[in-house]
Order: structure tokens, then sequence, then C-alpha cells
């Protein structure tokens, strides 16, 4: 991101300008938090190239999903409308995608599966791997029960290893308030931290179980990406999984795990802490000396009762008896107390010797101090080993948990088909036999009734033409809503990896899901109803194509006839139903509903919905059946029939009248047209 001209990096390069002044903001902020130092320190950078980039580059159909790295983009309306996350209820995850596929067992897999719901991925290739990981677990239960097993006692290793480089930075030690700090419960807050490091430790020791129980299976994958992350890089070049025997072992030894659980201090064993082993060879060093300079002394005294006496930095005193105690002493003998029967003396060799003794006790002590914090520096060390190991199997735990998901469906499941687009492949989604993946979870038995969506397909080409666009209309409750959804979530689904609930699933890969389902308003914006719907509708035409318009007709004739990207539409709007009932870029499809007693009155009326997604349009809306259940006033439902019935009067006038005059500009004029025109004027 800084130029190559600049040799000390301290120029933006081209078109960096605004991420290094955002990435000084984010660093300005973090000092002020005072967490910069844990955070850089890590090292985890990641350069983002914006989708749109990738678009505008491409230079032929395809070239973009051709990346490996591509992903489908999912925007925060689109995934509060598919309710990936959390439900447009309570906005808890109950009857969510997430709720219904999460099987992960540990923490960090459930962070990734997020990732991965929220990025699908759009190359088929990467996808087509993916899939054939799940079928490789699939097919070998036995080995994936164990591994199961094993992953439900991990640790969040991926939080765990942050805690340890945060404890184990030098920086902090020195810099820090927390170094200045006085922790009145530092005992308390020591057992934690060593608690969570050797919970670390037999974390990594339970993956090193995990692989080798995959290892024996590992030769009968297809998956490339199951390869890499179950094999080790010693072993194989292609292994991604780093071998941690070596330091497992090394670590085991490095200190008295239990004295350390209970007492909270770590004493480092010999050879593992270079400056604590130094201080106590310095400490034995010079009590061997002070031993040697006593045998000395009582030799040249003649007295074999000298001894030391003496505490703290008034120890090694000698204390000689009265009786051997002459006019002949050495001068360098000082008086320091007496008693009664002895005298103390210290010598200027006995004063060095103390002093460096002293600074050894000095320099152990500090050691010790300090002893944890260099201890975990040493453990990040490996930090790249460590994560390695933990992305490895957070990615092997969401291929189980997409596995788990594929096995265990409510229904038919398959694997979905994912072709590039190509100047003779144009983009198309064929779904038969689908189901809501999240809805049979809420509903249980038989009654869901799946459905074939078909958008670009060559079976509809073969009647009319490749229509990207289909119009859904259908009595309110219909189901259409739920359509929709159905088709955005299977498609996530599919580009994820994942198997689908459908008999057939074929597609070429998607880079974004726009929605605008329902209406809802952001009170706490300003934001009306009618504001968001068309802020959410320009946000489509907006990334989808540089000459976007708005509303119902013109959004159809740009989606179907410009931009040409695969749309279900739906509508109550049965003008546009007319409008484009002859275009061969719309297709018109409806819910189907069986009517009862349908007459004037709509309060006779009886709807039974089928819930069955088939070809043609709908002739009503039934709406005056929603207002009955939901219990409006039997006066407010029969006026609303009486204006709806005046409105669509005029709406027909207003067409006629159109037809007319579109007539009379023709140079050539049909008269069949004209007949059926005149019929349809005379019966006003």
């Amino acid at each position: 991101m800084t130029s190559e001209c600049d040799a000390l990096g301290l120029t933006p390069g081209e078109k960096s300008e605004l991420a290094l002044s955002a990435l000084g903001g984010c660093v300005f902020y973090l000092k002020k938090c005072l967490i910069d130092q844990e955070l850089l320190s890590m090292a985890n950078f990641e350069e983002y190239i914006p989708l749109d980039s990738d678009m505008v580059s491409a230079i032929r159909p395809g070239a973009v999903f051709a990346k490996v790295n591509q992903r489908m983009v999912l925007d925060s309306v689109t995934l509060n409308n598919l309710e990936i996350f959390s439900n447009g209820t309570n906005g808890t995850t109950e009857g969510t995608l997430l709720e219904k596929i999460d099987t992960c067992h540990t923490p960090f897999g459930k962070r990734l599966l997020k990732q991965w719901l929220c990025a699908p991925l759009c190359n088929p290739y990467a996808i087509n791997d993916r899939l054939d990981a799940i079928e490789d677990l699939m097919v070998v239960p036995d080995k994936i029960s164990e591994v199961v097993d094993l992953l439900k006692k991990l640790p969040d290793l991926e939080r765990l290893l942050s805690k340890i480089h945060n404890v184990g930075s030098p920086l902090k030690s020195q810099n820090h308030p927390d170094s200045r700090a006085i922790m009145y419960e530092e005992t308390t807050y020591s057992k934690k931290k060593i608690i969570d490091f050797l919970s670390a430790l037999e974390g990594f020791k339970v993956i090193c179980k995990i692989i080798e129980i995959m290892e024996e299976v590992v030769d009968d994958f297809k998956s490339k990406i199951l390869k890499q992350i179950v094999t080790l890089q010693t072993k194989n070049p292609e292994g991604h999984f780093p071998d941690l025997t070596i330091e497992l072992n090394r670590w085991d030894t490095a200190f008295d795990h239990e004295k350390a659980r209970k007492t909270g201090l770590i004493t480092p064993k010999a050879g593992f802490d270079s400056d604590y082993d130094q201080a106590l060879a310095d400490i034995r060093e010079n009590e061997q000396s002070l031993l040697e300079y006593l045998e000395k002394q009582r030799s040249r005294i003649g007295c074999r009762s000298i001894v030391y006496w003496g505490i703290g930095r008034n120890r090694y005193q000698l204390e000689i008896p009265e009786n051997f105690i002459t006019r002949n002493l050495p001068e360098e003998y000082e008086l320091k107390s007496t008693k009664k029967g002895c005298k103390r003396y210290w010598t200027k060799t006995i004063e060095k010797k103390l002093a460096n003794l002293i600074n050894a006790e000095e320099r152990r002590d500090v050691s010790l101090k300090d002893c944890m914090r260099r201890l975990f520096y040493n453990f990040d060390k490996n930090y790249k080993d460590w994560q390695a190991a933990v992305e490895c199997i957070t990615v092997l735990d969401v291929l189980l948990c997409l596995a788990n998901y594929s096995r265990g469906g409510d229904g038919p499941m398959c694997r979905p088909v994912l072709l590039l687009p190509k100047e003779d492949t144009p983009v198309f989604l064929d779904l038969k036999g689908s189901r809501h993946p999240c809805i049979t979870k809420t509903f249980f038995g038989d009654d869901f009734i799946p459905n074939d969506i078909l958008i670009g397909c060559e079976e509809e080409e073969k009647e009319n033409g490749r229509a990207y666009c289909v119009l859904v209309t259908g009595p309110n409750m219909g189901g259409k809503s739920t359509l929709m959804r159905q088709a955005g979530l299977l498609a996530v689904m599919a580009q994820m990896g994942c198997y689908v609930p459908a008999e057939v699933c074929r597609l070429t890969p998607i880079d974004r899901v726009f929605t605008r389902l329902g209406a809802s308003d952001r009170i706490m914006s300003g934001e009306s109803t009618f504001f968001v719907e068309l802020s959410e509708t320009a946000s489509i035409l907006t990334h989808a194509t540089f000459d976007g318009t708005a509303i119902a007709n013109a959004v159809v004739k740009e989606l179907a006839e410009n931009i040409k990207c695969r749309t279900l539409f739906s509508t109550h709007y049965h003008s546009l139903v007319e409008d484009y009932s002859q275009n061969v870029a719309v297709r018109l499809g409806h819910m189907a509903c069986m009517v009862e007693n349908e007459c004037e009155d709509p309060s006779q009326e009886t709807i039974t919905f089928l819930y069955k997604f088939i070809k043609g349009a709908c002739p009503k809306s039934y709406g005056f059946n929603a207002a009955r259940v939901a219990n409006l006033p039997e006066e407010v439902i029969q006026k609303g029939h009486r204006k709806a019935r005046e409105f669509e009067k005029t709406t027909h006038s207003l067409r006629l009248f159109r037809e007319v005059c579109l007539a009379s500009e023709r140079s050539t004029i049909d008269a069949e047209a004209v007949h059926k025109l005149l019929a349809s004027i005379e019966e006003l």
C-alpha cells in the first residue's frame, strides 16, 4: 500500500491514500483505548479489494467468478430480509438460516461459519472442493464421531492465543499503565492466566489427536482443502497443519503445571529460562564462595566453632567465641555486634561477596516476577504455527457442520451444480422441488409444498425466449415472500458449499443478492416506510447499473431488458402483468390458490392457499380475504371493495384510452385488434 519509490515506506501508494488514512484513524483510536500495542503487534492485516473494482476490471463473462477468493456480496438489508442471522420478529436467531445449519462444536468454528454465511464463494471450483469435502466426511461416520467428541473438549483457542500474546508482550511490560498498577488480587489474576495457558496447551494436544484420527483416512479424500487441513507440513509439502509435537513436549517440561495451577506462580525448570538459570547459578556460586571463605577463616583463627550469623543484608557475620579472640585478629575484621560469650565481625571480602549474592537474588526475584510474561512471550514466538493449527481445525469444524446438515436434512437434499458463465452459457437459476431451509424446522410434518424456481433456464427459452425476470403474483398471504426468500437462501447455501433442500439445484454463480421484501420503516432514522422502499430499490439499481431508474414499470423494464440479472419481482399491480405479458424478457408466475364462493361480495369468498408456484398470472390479489382474516370490520371491507371496483374501472378506461391513441398513430391498422378494442369500450 506504500509507494515503491519511497524506501522508508512513508508515502502512500497509488489509490491507497484513503486506505492508509483510515488505518491511521483506527490506530489513533486504538491508542486512545490503550490497546494499540496488543492488536498491532499481532500484524493481522489483510488488503480489502471492493467487489465493484473487480467487476469493472472484468473484461469477459465469468472472469470475476474465476477468482478463487471472489465472494458473494450480501448487504445488511439482504441479511435482514433473508433472516440469515436474526429474525424480523424479535431479533433472535430463532427460525434463521444460522440456527438451522449451525452444529459447530467450537466457538471459533461458529465464528467462521458466520463469515462463510456472510460471504459465500463465487468460484465454482472452490465451491465444488467444499462439496467434495462434505462428501468425503459423510462416508467416514465412525471417524467423524471420534473427531466430534474431541472437538467438544476444545476451549476457545483463538481467543486464548490473543490473551497469551497480550500477556507476553514486552512492549506492554515497559510502557503500559498495567506495568505500574498494583494488583491487590495478583495471585488470583495469575492463577486465571495460568489456567488459560494450560487450557490452551491441553487444547493443542487434543487438536493433534484429531489430526492423527483424520490421517488414517486422508488418502481416500477427494477434496483438496480437506486434505490440506488434516495433513502435516512435515509429511507433505501441500499440508497446512504444522507439527506441534516438539513444542508441546517442550512446554510439558517447562515448569510444574500442577504447582503453578495451585499457587499462581511459575517456577521454570532448568534450561528453559536463561535469565532465571543464570541468576540461580550466580547465587550458588556466591554461596559456595562464602562457605569456602568461612573455612579459610576457621583455619586462620584456629577455631572450628566460627559460624555465620545474621539475616537479610546483615547476613554472613563471622561469629567468634570470646575465648578465641586475641589481640592478633586480622586487621580487616570489623566488629559489627556482640553478645555474651562471642563477637561478630565483617570483612571487606564478605561485604563484597554478600553484595554479589544479593544482586543475584534480586535478579532471580525479578526473573520470577516477570517469568510468566517471558514464558508467554516464548510461547507466542511460534504464534504462526499455533494460529495455523487453529485455522485448520476451524475449517474442519465448519465442514463437519455442513456435512451434518447435508446428511440429515428434512427431506430430499441435493448437491448443487455450479457452472461458470460463458458467451454461449448465459446466467441461470434452476431449482426443482426446492424447499425453504428454515420453515421445515419451524413447521413439522409433510405440509411444506416444494416448488420449482426457474430463471433464465433452457426449458423456459424453448417457450418464449430466455427470461431473466419473473413477475410473481398471487393472493396476499399466498407465499410470495417465502418463495423469494427461499430462492435467495438456497443460492447462499449452494455457493457456501452446502447441500440444499431440493431435488435439483443448478446455477451460475451469483455475485450479489438484493432484496426488497415487505414494508418497514426506520423510525429512529426519521425514514418513512415509503422512503425505505425507495432507498432500497435505488440501492439495487445503483449497484447493478449506472443508469438506474425507479418505481414499478420502469424498474421491471430496467432489470429485465438492460441489466438482465436474475430477478423475482413480486407485485400486486396487475397492470404491470398485462404490460409485460408479451415481453420475452419477462416470465409470469403466481402462487396458486383455490377460491370457493367467488362473487361480488368479498366477505363470502373462501380462499385456500395451495402454496404452489405455477406459470401465468394470478387474476386477483384477494386482499380482502387478508383483511377478513385480520378481523377488520365488515363495513370497512365492503367500502374498500367498492373503492377497488371504482379504481379498477378507472384504470381499465385509461388503458383503453391509451391503446386508442397508440392505434391512431400506427401506419397500419390491425382490424381484429380494433374490433377487440371497440368491444372493450362498449362493455364500459
